[in-house]
């Protein structure tokens, strides 16, 4: 549906009140010299509910830090303590917030409903949810599956792309928006399916991928989180599990499965953005992908896990420096899809494993995938940007950042 600028601006004007608000909120950028400050970043967040945006596994890689007015001192004084100095990245996050707000009005008010949805916008739950529910019952190659339901209730839906279900092909599987705030992943998400789905029969290579897999997509693997960037806090990052016997809400999906669940670059701190849960497979959203996968596993050739940002196209291990013996496979694999990427439109990516390029991260889903499932092709991307915007990425970028991604699933695909 249209919808009138002057009119979603004022319910935006309305939802705002009651929102977090960043204005004066920063983002540092520190560079390490050494593997102490390495070490010391690494302690620091894990010990501490400092908002880590990006951490240095390395010297000389830079680590993004949100800082509140009341905080920045602090941060500042204990980096500069451990021999660190840092420059403001991102000066005001709530004059971001509000430049993408903007953007995301304007850009409903001017979408022709020649659509079910705009795909070249950012979108709440309920729309992504719509939209999928309308596909399946246009669309005969699309069908939907509830997987399961989040802590508040919300369900968390597959959407499968497939030109012959009898057929048992091999899979290309995805999850989307596991992190709240990364709102470019569900919109890639969704404009891939728009794209396979559109263009499949009239497309040569489309066609050709959809004949030899099926395609499966959770675009909202985090609904209450995701909901509630939306309506609260635009840089909530876990689920909204309620922890007991703490004040902090939420449990990041992302470090709750059971790859080295409770290690390194995950914290037993309920306020901590890294906050691993209880258990391994603790939460119903980690319960229903880890179903999902293990349904499928036999059949999946390729599970991805879309993040942002930062750039990068990562396999396992993320818990561990140690490098999977199909090491050299997956490489040639990565290599395939940044060549890809790169050559769309120049923007640059590095590939590796996730513990020797990006950081140590324990409980993820792509090492779960990977080593209980038995899916050698399990991937991380990282996303656009390098942190001009960091997870803020203007709507005027989806399209770009969606279909040079889209241009390296499909050359990694064909290399695999």
């Amino acid at each position: 549906m249209k919808i009138h600028v002057q009119i979603f601006c004022a319910l935006f004007s309305l939802a705002i009140a009651t929102k977090v608000d960043y204005s004066g909120h920063m983002v540092i950028r520190v560079v390490p010299q050494t593997e102490e400050q390495v070490k010391f970043l690494s302690t620091l967040e894990s010990s501490s509910s400092i908002d880590f945006w990006t951490r240095s596994v390395a010297a000389n890689r830079f680590t993004d830090i949100h800082v509140t007015p009341e905080s920045y001192n602090r941060i500042a004084r204990a980096l500069l303590e451990n021999g660190m100095n840092h420059k403001i990245h991102i000066a005001n996050l709530g004059e971001l917030e509000k430049e993408e707000q903007q953007s995301i009005a304007l850009r409903r008010a001017l979408f022709s409903n020649n659509k079910a949805i705009d795909v070249e916008n950012y979108h709440t739950y309920e729309e992504i949810m719509a939209y999928l529910a309308d596909l399946a019952s246009t669309n005969p190659l699309v069908s939907t599956l509830v997987a399961g339901t989040s802590v508040e209730g919300r369900e968390i839906v597959q959407a499968t792309i497939s030109s012959d279900r009898s057929a048992n092909k091999p899979i290309a599987w995805f999850d989307c928006n596991i992190h709240a705030r990364e709102w470019i992943t569900a919109a890639t998400c969704v404009w891939i399916i728009d794209t396979i789905t559109t263009g499949y029969g009239t497309d040569a290579e489309i066609t050709a991928l959809v004949d030899q897999y099926d395609w499966k997509f959770v675009p909202v693997a985090n609904p209450d989180g995701y909901v509630y960037s939306w309506t609260n806090d635009r840089m909530w990052r876990k689920n909204r599990a309620i922890n007991i016997g703490a004040s902090c809400v939420g449990v990041d999906l992302n470090r709750n499965f059971p790859s080295g669940f409770g290690g390194e670059g995950s914290s037993n701190l309920a306020c901590s953005e890294t906050h691993h849960g209880v258990s391994a497979l603790s939460e119903p959203e980690s319960q229903a992908l880890q179903a999902l996968i293990a349904a499928d596993s036999a059949r999946v050739k390729s599970a991805i896990s879309m993040h942002s940002y930062s750039q990068l196209w990562l396999s396992s291990y993320s818990y561990k420096t140690a490098l999977p013996v199909e090491y050299p496979e997956m490489l040639n694999a990565m290599k395939a899809g940044v060549d890809a990427i790169v050559a769309t439109y120049g923007t640059p990516y590095e590939y590796g494993s996730t513990g020797t390029v990006l950081y140590i991260a324990s409980g993820t889903t792509t090492d779960h995938y990977y080593e209980n499932e038995g899916i050698v092709h399990s991937y991380t991307i990282e996303l656009r940007d390098q942190g001009r915007y960091g997870f803020q990425l203007p709507a005027s970028l989806i399209v770009p950042t969606a279909t040079e991604t889209w241009n390296g699933i499909k050359a990694y695909m064909n290399a695999i």
